[in-house]
């Protein structure tokens, strides 16, 4: 086998090399002479062998294997240079799991990793075109729901009811106002069962009784024989002379707290009448909020299927279909909400009105019937506090309070007197020592009795302390009660002018917000604007006739709390007829009510007289119209 001259060249220099770093490291001795026919007898493998594949270890006969390993080399003569020793190919490892090839990190190649060995790459990539959305069509999907099953739904025989029919069916239903009615007649039973005391008694004891013979005659010997039968008719007169002024006193508090129970009435039905207004027209509100809404979803669907129509030609891009539809679902919300404030209103009014609910409970027995009315007043603050210090019943019914507190304070001093009673009548009874029932004896009699308190264990100054407490809490209750009447006029003259003012600058602004809606869709129409234009713009009509239709609804139930704190719906002595009440009452409450008399003096220290709750003339009452009824003065 011949070997290139480059291959004899290499061996050479390397083996000079390694000669020379022999001599080096070896002492200088004569070498022995070098077998040079072993080394000329050593074979290279060829470039071919070693690309082609060599069998595996296993395949190899050990015996086969051995001869393939070359000899170690004999030592070389002096003067030559050691050879290199022949190459060896590295035996080639076949890959038994290629799932554990490693690619230089910590642990095998995961799952569902390819092999690289085994990776094939297209000369041209592949990429999948994106999948096609069916969305549903817009205008079909989003729609407004319909009315819920308790909207609206009247009963056959439903009364249609106008403001002032509710208010009057008010007056003569609400649970209220029937309650305090029989509170009048309440304080009435316990003012004539305190006058009691005051008035004489007239009493009858009869009485009659049997024995045995051994109870009547129990055996001594006396002489006498009793009789086991007696009999015996005491009729007296009770008077109570003097009790320190107490039942005097009691007395007075309980006719004052009858004459409080007319004007918490009175407070009643001014609360009654400004509620009945507020419920009322929040119907009402609440049907024109609807309608409002209703319109708004109406024009936004319109939009929206115009859009989608714009976007089918390719004039629109798909954006402007999305933003309409999100616009149309966000108007609809609102509408359900205010159906459901409908039917809320709607029940509450039922409730209020003291009506019987009919079997089917999503039934509504009446009709309401009306608008936001907007009638601006002019208003003074300062001669609206005034009127509603004067006429205010609650604080009528705080001025009784002190006077009532003033007379428990006189009833508790009446511990530290003394107490006489009188009493006189005739008797008559059997003799008891007489066989016969027929003999009897009778006469008048008369006496007085009397008992004063020495030491009570101090009841009567303890009595005294807290009814003199009690008087002092009246009067500072009264202080804060004319400070909160006076706060209420405030705040609703307040909200009556903010209700004003947003009512006024909202008209000229549903005007302007129409008009910019319209220039906005022509502009659209135009191609010189854009989708989200007419979008902003239907938004702010809908706010502009939201805030004014607010507006309207604050106004009117802020004048219905306005006449409420004044106490100016109801006038009893000119136009109101009280219902359920007696003659005497309705003389009693109107004598009562007509009276003006401004309020005593106790926001200065003043006590007030239980005299200044009563007028002095009895005020004529009005002629009553035709129908038997009087309304209430609005």
């Amino acid at each position: 086998m011949r070997f290139p001259l480059a291959v004899w060249i290499l061996v050479f220099l390397l083996a000079a090399g390694r000669s020379e770093r022999l001599a080096a490291q070896t002492p200088a001795s004569t070498p022995a002479s070098p077998d040079v026919s072993a080394i000329m007898k050593e074979s290279f493998p060829t470039a071919e062998q070693l690309s082609s594949p060599r069998p595996t270890p296993a395949q190899v006969p050990a015996a086969a294997a051995a001869i393939e390993q070359p000899s170690p080399l004999a030592p070389m003569p002096a003067g030559m240079p050691t050879p290199m020793p022949s190459p060896t190919a590295a035996p080639v490892t076949t890959l038994t799991n290629p799932a554990s090839l490693s690619l230089g990190l910590d642990g095998p190649v995961e799952q569902g990793i390819p092999d690289p060995m085994q990776m094939t790459f297209p000369t041209e990539p592949e990429i999948p075109a994106p999948s096609v959305q069916q969305s549903p069509n817009p205008v079909t999907t989003i729609k407004l729901p319909p009315a819920s099953s308790l909207e609206l739904r009247l009963t056959p025989d439903a009364k249609r009811l106008g403001i002032d029919d509710a208010v009057s069916t008010a007056l003569q239903k609400n649970p209220e106002i029937l309650a305090a009615i029989q509170q009048i007649r309440l304080t009435r039973g316990q003012m004539v069962q305190v006058r009691a005391a005051l008035l004489p008694t007239l009493q009858v004891d009869p009485g009659y009784t049997v024995q045995s013979d051994t109870l009547a005659n129990p055996g001594f010997d006396f002489g006498l024989v009793n009789n086991n039968q007696a009999w015996n008719v005491a009729i007296q007169i009770n008077q109570n002379i003097w009790s320190g002024w107490k039942n005097q006193a009691n007395f007075s508090a309980a006719r004052l707290a009858n004459d409080s129970a007319f004007y918490s009435l009175r407070q009643t039905i001014d609360k009654v009448v400004a509620d009945t207004k507020k419920l009322f027209y929040d119907v009402i509100f609440n049907r024109a909020l609807i309608r409002v809404r209703e319109e708004s979803v109406a024009v936004l669907q319109s939009q929206l299927q115009d859009q989608q129509s714009r976007f089918e030609v390719g004039t629109v891009p798909r954006f402007n279909v999305l933003q309409a539809e999100v616009a149309l679902a966000n108007a609809i919300p609102p509408v359900i909400q205010a159906r459901n404030a409908l039917r809320i209103s709607q029940f509450a009014l039922v409730k209020q009105l003291g009506l019987d609910y009919p079997s089917d409970p999503a039934l509504v027995p009446i009709d309401v019937l009306g608008q936001l009315d907007y009638d601006p007043i002019k208003i003074d603050l300062a001669k609206s506090v005034f009127t509603a210090l004067t006429r205010n019943p609650s604080l009528k019914v705080q001025r009784q309070n002190i006077l009532i507190g003033n007379e428990q304070l006189k009833a508790a001093l009446s511990g530290f007197q003394p107490t006489l009673n009188a009493t006189a009548g005739y008797q008559a009874f059997n003799v008891p020592t007489s066989s016969s029932l027929d003999d009897a004896v009778n006469g008048l009699f008369f006496g007085v009795t009397g008992s004063w308190n020495i030491f009570d264990g101090l009841a009567t100054v303890g009595a005294t302390q807290a009814a003199r407490a009690s008087l002092q809490q009246s009067m500072i209750n009264y202080d804060n009660g004319a400070r909160g009447i006076e706060l209420d006029v405030q705040r609703a003259v307040s909200n009556l002018i903010e209700a004003q003012e947003v009512i006024d600058s909202q008209r000229a602004n549903v005007v302007q917000a129409t008009e910019a809606l319209r220039l906005s869709r022509e502009r659209l129409d135009a191609g010189a604007g854009t989708q989200l234009d007419v979008l902003n713009a239907q938004v702010s009509l809908l706010q502009a006739q939201t805030t004014e239709l607010e507006g309207r609804f604050r106004y009117i139930t802020a004048l219905a709390e306005y006449n409420r704190v004044l106490s100016l719906d109801t006038v009893y002595a000119d136009t109101y007829d009280d219902p359920m009440l007696t003659t005497k009452e309705r003389t009693r409450n109107d004598l009562l009510n007509s009276t003006d008399n401004p309020n005593p003096g106790v926001l200065n220290g003043a006590m007030p007289n239980k005299r200044d709750t009563l007028p002095v003339r009895k005020a004529k009452p009005a002629p009553t119209p035709a129908t038997g009824k009087r309304s209430v003065n609005r």
